[in-house]
């Protein structure tokens, strides 16, 4: 009786909760686009997804609008990230946020540009104040871009509560589309919970479907504690083939609702948890999104928290049980994964490990041979053994099978003893052939980083300085035609740290795409002047190798 209140009360909140949004806003589309998503609510990627993704029809430079009346709160301009980002504040106690634009509204940019020279900085982030820049619902703040950390043009839009800042599902506030496609069920997963101190992949089990709706699986028996892990994806119709994630999951056993959860609201303080809501080595070895159908071990997720039960499925409780997996879009749209689970009753004998045993409440200096590891607290998720060696120059942590919530320092020997080699020497990470700069420091004895990743490490070195080449002119030529000067900057090995351009000595605002490796100044900023100029544009990579590039050039 307890437990049924308890869910009436959830979903009588819960069904308020939208009412209220329903009647106290009224945004409309911030895109001139149709209402089609290349990314949904939660959905997996370097974190949890904290917006919708409106396509742009694969093309930049359509029309974004202020979804309702508000101020403009905050505003950036990166190279990573969101890019181009507007933060609107609005009287109803929401903030919509537009990440990824191509360029500003004319009213915007000014007041942008102007805090470019202000700074002499490519890269700022400013939050005006109250009532600075207003703007009006429906009004055009900018045009769908391809800045920052994407992979293609369109427009992330984000709602978020002001107060708490914590991101809303947009869908929840009003917002209509086609979605009559039911979510797919690619394969079930069996995850290891019975001996937590080393991960491994997870057994695959093949599924079938036998409907539109249903998908099922051969009997499971099993004689350990395990969870259920799911490959899923959804479409929101047929031929548009972006592969989104799901809005909520059910887990039932015997007709009992034992886990749930649906994405409605995150906290970004725990956006991290990505790493051990979906299985890590699955993503890691696979290249596979594996949701996990269970509260994961120490996942302080506030979207878990009405579960009363973990979601574990455990052979001493369910020895022969039904169990269905209902996955859902935002349409209501569902698909069912049923199959049974039977207890064998037969304990395997636990495998002995080697290793370091590492506690998540400890702190620990671990050296090896010359080389030093330092983890904080909680650099781990979970406990679990290490096995750490330093031979042959090369640093080695382990295989990646473990995801990492906060740095680990590594420190390996170092006895260069030319200035110019420890200058452009680096630790970086092995990956196949290749080796991947990280940021490095250096003192008399070592020569030492962070990462967030297990592996193998080596010190490393780039001789080389960033090469630079004019794109749409030359030295001497006349640009009297052209909108814009652009460069091509680019760094192999350590990557661009700084750049600074100076047009007749005066600093100029040189827009930096490092997916293109495009630098790009616009020549309506008014800083080339009639006749002659001279272009001198000074960049450093990583490691300090430095260049100067110098032109003239005519208007």
């Amino acid at each position: 009786m307890i437990l049924f209140l308890r869910f009436f009360f959830t979903v009588f909140l819960i069904n308020y909760t939208y009412t209220i949004f329903s009647q106290e806003t009224n945004f409309i589309s911030p895109i001139e686009a149709p209402f089609d998503l290349s990314g949904t609510f939660g959905e997996y990627r370097s974190k949890f997804h904290t917006g919708i993704d409106f396509k742009s029809r694969g093309v930049q430079g359509q029309k974004i609008f202020s979804v309702e009346d508000g101020y403009i709160s905050r505003i950036e301009v990166k190279n990573y990230g969101y890019g181009k980002v507007i933060y609107i504040d609005h009287p109803n106690g929401y903030t919509s946020v537009y990440a990824h634009l191509r360029d500003f509204s004319t009213k915007i940019d000014k007041y942008v540009r102007g805090e470019h020279y202000k700074s002499r900085k490519s890269i700022i982030q400013r939050f005006p104040k109250r009532g600075e820049i207003e703007v009006k619902k429906g009004e055009l703040i900018g045009y769908s871009g391809n800045t920052g950390g994407t992979f293609g043009p369109h427009l992330h839009f984000e709602i978020r509560d002001t107060d708490t800042q914590d991101a809303l599902n947009p869908l929840m506030f009003n917002y209509k589309y086609i979605d009559k496609e039911r979510p797919l069920i690619r394969g079930l997963y069996l995850i290891d919970e019975e001996n937590t101190l080393i991960s491994s992949l997870p057994e695959k089990r093949e599924i079938t479907k036998i409907n539109d709706s249903t998908y099922t699986t051969d009997d499971i028996e099993y004689n350990k504690k395990i969870g259920l892990g799911i490959d899923i994806y959804d479409i929101q119709y047929k031929n548009l083939f972006n592969q989104n994630g799901v809005y909520k999951v059910d887990l039932v056993i015997d007709s009992i609702l034992v886990y749930s959860f649906k994405m409605d609201r995150i906290k970004f303080s725990q956006n991290h948890y990505r790493k051990i809501m979906y299985d890590y080595i699955s993503a890691i070895k696979n290249k596979r999104k594996v949701l996990k159908v269970y509260t994961p071990q120490n996942a302080n997720l506030s979207f878990l928290r009405n579960n009363d039960l973990s979601g574990i499925i455990d052979p001493t409780k369910y020895l022969n049980s039904n169990v269905s997996i209902k996955v859902s879009d935002w349409n209501k749209n569902s698909s069912y994964l049923n199959f049974k689970v039977k207890s064998s009753g037969v304990k395997e004998k636990m495998p002995t490990y080697d290793g370091i045993e590492i506690l998540t409440n400890q702190n620990y200096t671990i050296k090896k041979n010359s080389s030093v590891i330092k983890l904080k607290k909680n650099t781990f998720y979970n406990d679990l053994l290490l096995n750490i060696s330093y031979n042959d120059d090369t640093l080695d942590l382990g295989e990646d099978n473990d995801p990492i919530r906060s740095s680990i320092t590594i420190k390996i020997p170092q006895a260069i003893s030319d200035t110019l080699e420890l200058r452009q020497s680096f630790i970086g990470r092995v990956n196949g052939k290749k080796i991947a700069y990280l940021n490095s420091r250096k003192d008399d004895s070592y020569i030492y980083t962070n990462t967030l990743s297990l592996g193998k490490y080596v010190i490393s070195r780039d001789t080389i300085e960033p090469k630079i080449t004019p794109i749409n002119f030359k030295h001497n030529s006349n640009i009297s035609k052209r909108s814009t000067i652009r460069l091509r900057l680019k760094d192999d090995i350590s990557g661009i740290k700084t750049y600074n351009a100076f047009l007749n000595g005066k600093w100029a605002l040189f827009e930096y795409e490092p997916k293109l490796n495009l630098i790009f100044h616009k020549i309506s900023d008014k800083i080339i002047e009639k006749g002659k100029n001279t272009l001198i544009i000074n960049y450093q990579d990583g490691v300090g190798n430095k260049g100067v590039y110098k032109a003239e050039i005519y208007y």
